[in-house]
C-alpha cells in the first residue's frame, strides 16, 4: 500500500515536472517573439535601415516602382510599350520611409490616407529631374496638371487602402502583442514562485535551464523555416504586400535564430552544471 502510494507520489511529479517544462517553453518562446517583434517589425525607425540595406533596398525599389507604373496608368502618363516608369532608388527609398512611417510606430487605428498621399505627391514632384527615366518625367508633368484630384489618384493608382490595412493590422498587433507578453509574464510568476515552494534551488534552475532550451531549439527551426521560404517560393504574388515583407524580413528572422542559439547554448551549460544533486 506505502509503495503504491510512493509510486502514485512520483508519476504525479513527474507530470507537473512535464506541465511545468512545457508551460514555460510555451512562455519564453512567446515573450522573446512579440518582445522582438516590438523593437523590430513595429519599429518605423528600424525597419527604415532595414531597407536602406542593399538586398532589402532592392525589394523596396521594386514594390515602389511597382506601385508607381499602376499609378502612372491611372493618371495616363505617356508609357513607350511595356516599359516600366523605373524610379532609382533616391526617388524610390522617400516613398518607402513615408509608408513606413504611416504603417507603423504608434498609432491609433487610421482612418486616411490623404496625409501620406500628399507626402508621396511631393516626392513625384520635386525628386524626378532631367536625368530620370522619361517615364516618370511624363507622370510628373500629368501630376503637375492636378491639384486636389491628384491626390485622390496616388490614393488610387498607389493602392493605399491596403497600406491604411495594413497599419490599422499593425495596430491590432500592438495591442495584442502587450496583452499577451502581460498576461506571459503573470503566469510565468505564478509558475515560478509555485515551483520555487515545491523543489530545491538547485532544482528549480535544472527546470528553467530545460524551457529553456526547448524554447531556443523552438526559435531556431521555427524561424529559419520562415527565412528559407523566399529562398524556396516566389512570395511575391501574396496577397497586402506579404510576399515583399517575407524577403525583407527573411534576414531580420536570422537575427532571432541567433537569439535562438545564444538562449540554447546558455541554458544547455546550466542545465549540464545542475543536472546532478
Amino acid at each position: 500500500m506505502v509503495e503504491g502510494s510512493r509510486t502514485t507520489m512520483r508519476r504525479i511529479d513527474q507530470a507537473q515536472t512535464t506541465h511545468y517544462k512545457r508551460s514555460l517553453t510555451f512562455i519564453i518562446f512567446t515573450v522573446i517573439t512579440l518582445t522582438f517583434s516590438l523593437f523590430t517589425f513595429m519599429n518605423p525607425s528600424f525597419m527604415k535601415k532595414q531597407i536602406a540595406k542593399e538586398s532589402n533596398s532592392v525589394v523596396a525599389e521594386r514594390f515602389v516602382n511597382q506601385r508607381f507604373d499602376n499609378f502612372a496608368e491611372t493618371i495616363g502618363a505617356e508609357r513607350q510599350g511595356s516599359v516600366s516608369n523605373l524610379l532609382t532608388v533616391n526617388q524610390t527609398k522617400p516613398i518607402a520611409d513615408a509608408m513606413i512611417d504611416y504603417t507603423l510606430g504608434l498609432h491609433w487605428f487610421r482612418a486616411e490616407n490623404a496625409s501620406l498621399a500628399k507626402q508621396i505627391r511631393k516626392v513625384v514632384l520635386t525628386k524626378i529631374d532631367d536625368n530620370s527615366s522619361a517615364e516618370a518625367q511624363s507622370v510628373q508633368t500629368k501630376l503637375k496638371k492636378y491639384s486636389q484630384s491628384g491626390i485622390y489618384s496616388v490614393i488610387t493608382g498607389f493602392e493605399l487602402s491596403n497600406t491604411t490595412l495594413a497599419a490599422n493590422i499593425e495596430t491590432l498587433f500592438l495591442v495584442i502583442n502587450i496583452v499577451v507578453i502581460a498576461m506571459c509574464l503573470l503566469a510565468a510568476y505564478s509558475i515560478l514562485r509555485e515551483m520555487n515552494e515545491l523543489v530545491t534551488r538547485r532544482r528549480f534552475i535544472h527546470l528553467l535551464a530545460s524551457s529553456g532550451m526547448w524554447s531556443g531549439s523552438l526559435l531556431i527551426i521555427i524561424f529559419t523555416l520562415l527565412a528559407l521560404i523566399p529562398l524556396i517560393f516566389n512570395v511575391e504574388g501574396l496577397i497586402l504586400n506579404i510576399g515583399y515583407f517575407l524577403e525583407i524580413a527573411s534576414g531580420i528572422f536570422l537575427e532571432l535564430v541567433i537569439i535562438g542559439a545564444i538562449v540554447f547554448i546558455v541554458s544547455t551549460i546550466v542545465w549540464q552544471i545542475t543536472a546532478t544533486e
